[in-house]
C-alpha cells in the first residue's frame, strides 16, 4: 500500500480556499478609498470588526445544527456585528423552515422581548432576508410565574401563541431591552425541534461543505454593509422604520434614525430631539462598523431612562473628544474616532418620530 501524496479532501479544500480568499479580500471594505478615507484608527477598528464577523460566520452556519437548534449570544462586548445596542441582549438559532419548533421560557425584567423569524433564498445571505413572522411580548401569553411558549410551524397550532414560518425561514434573532441592562434580570428561554434528530450530529463532508460555504456567503455580504457612508456628514437623516420586506435583521417594532458624524478635535455634535411615546428610546455611538462603542465609564449610550429628558421629554445630547463638562450631562465620548455613527432608535413608538436636528458648534462655546 503506497502513501497518498495528499489525504482527498473532496470539495473541502475548495471551500476552505474560498472562505480564505472572502476573509482576505474583505479588508478592502475599508482600505480603498471609495469606500471612505479612514484614519489608521478607524482601519484598525475595521480589522476587528472583521475577526468578530469571521467568529459569527462559523459560530452560525458551522456549528448550528437546525435539526437541534440552540439560541447562541450575538453582539456581545467582545464580538459585536451588524448595529448592536449597548441596551439589548441578543441571541440567534438557526432553524430549517421544513420543521417545527416550540420556544419555552419565563420573563425577566426586560421591557421589551421579542422573537424574529428572517429568512430568504440563500439561508446565510442576512441582507436579502426579509422578515418571516415576530412576536413581541405585547403578544405573548404569559402564566403566572412569567412562563410562556411559542409555537413556530408551517401550520397553526389549535391552542397558543404561534409564529409562522415558510420554506425559506432560517433563522430566529431574539431581543431583550433595558434601562439598567447590568442590574436586571435576564429572562429564560429554549428552542427546541418537535421531531428532533434520532442521533448525535455528524459533521460529514456534507455538513461541513455547506458551513463554509454559508459562512463564505455571510463574510461576504456582511461588508457590503460596512464601513457605514452617508453623504453629509453632521446630518440626522430622516427617521426609517423596519419593514417586513426590508433585508437585513431589523426589526418590524422600531423606527432608527442615524448620522455620520465627522469632527476635528475642537468640535462638538450637539443632537436635540424628541424622545417620544414608546417602550424604549435610545442614541448611542458605533464605529464605522456598526459596532457600539464603549467610553471610560461603560457604554456610549442614553435612553428614556438614562438621559436628562425635559418636562417635555426632549434629549440634548453631545457628541465630543472631550467632557464638555457638567453643563452637558448627556455627553457620548467618541473615543478617539474622528468619525462614527450616531444611531436613534424608537420602539413600539405611539408616533411617528421627527428626525433630530445636529449642529456642529465648537467645544468651548457649548452652553445650554
Amino acid at each position: 500500500m503506497t502513501t497518498p501524496e495528499r489525504n482527498d479532501a473532496g470539495p473541502l479544500s475548495a471551500l476552505w480556499h474560498t472562505l480564505c480568499d472572502t476573509l482576505r479580500d474583505a479588508e478592502n471594505s475599508f482600505l480603498d478609498p471609495a469606500r471612505g478615507v479612514f484614519d489608521q484608527r478607524t482601519v484598525a477598528e475595521g480589522y476587528r470588526s472583521l475577526s468578530h464577523v469571521m467568529r459569527y460566520a462559523l459560530e452560525i452556519y458551522l456549528e448550528s445544527d437546525p435539526a437541534a437548534p440552540r439560541f447562541i449570544p450575538l453582539a456581545t462586548p467582545t464580538a459585536r456585528i451588524l448595529g448592536d445596542n449597548t441596551d439589548t441582549h441578543y441571541t440567534i438559532a438557526v432553524i430549517d423552515g421544513s420543521r417545527d419548533y416550540v420556544v419555552t421560557g419565563r420573563r425577566g425584567d426586560e421591557c421589551y422581548l421579542s422573537f424574529t423569524v428572517h429568512g430568504g433564498p440563500d439561508p446565510a445571505a442576512h441582507l436579502g432576508h426579509r422578515t418571516v413572522g415576530d412576536l413581541n411580548h405585547r403578544g405573548i401569553t404569559t402564566e403566572p410565574d412569567g412562563s410562556f411558549r411559542i409555537t413556530l410551524s408551517r401550520d397553526k397550532p389549535d391552542t397558543g401563541d404561534w409564529i409562522p414560518l415558510t420554506d425559506d425561514a432560517s433563522i430566529v434573532i431574539t431581543r431583550e431591552y433595558y434601562f439598567d441592562k447590568d442590574t436586571s434580570r435576564r429572562p429564560s428561554f429554549s428552542i427546541a425541534a418537535t421531531e428532533p434528530p434520532s442521533g448525535q450530529t455528524v459533521f460529514d463532508v456534507d455538513r461541513v461543505a455547506e458551513g463554509l460555504r454559508a459562512a463564505s456567503s455571510f463574510v461576504a455580504q456582511t461588508v457590503l454593509a460596512q464601513p457605514q457612508r452617508y453623504v453629509e456628514p453632521n446630518e440626522m437623516a430622516p427617521p426609517f422604520r423596519f419593514t417586513r420586506t426590508m433585508p437585513g435583521w431589523g426589526t418590524p417594532d422600531n423606527v432608527y434614525c442615524r448620522a455620520r458624524y465627522e469632527l476635528a478635535p475642537d468640535e462638538a455634535l450637539v443632537i436635540e430631539g424628541d424622545a417620544g411615546d414608546c417602550v424604549y428610546w435610545g442614541i448611542q455611538l458605533w464605529n464605522s462598523f456598526m459596532q457600539s462603542t464603549d467610553g471610560p465609564a461603560g457604554p456610549v449610550s442614553r435612553n428614556t431612562r438614562t438621559a436628562q429628558l425635559t418636562s417635555e421629554g426632549r434629549f440634548r445630547v453631545v457628541v465630543a473628544h472631550e467632557d464638555p463638562g457638567p453643563g452637558e450631562p448627556d455627553w457620548l465620548p467618541t473615543t478617539g474616532l474622528h468619525t462614527g455613527v450616531v444611531f436613534c432608535r424608537w420602539l413600539l413608538p405611539n408616533h411617528e418620530p421627527v428626525a433630530p436636528t445636529a449642529t456642529v458648534v465648537k467645544l468651548a462655546g457649548l452652553h445650554r
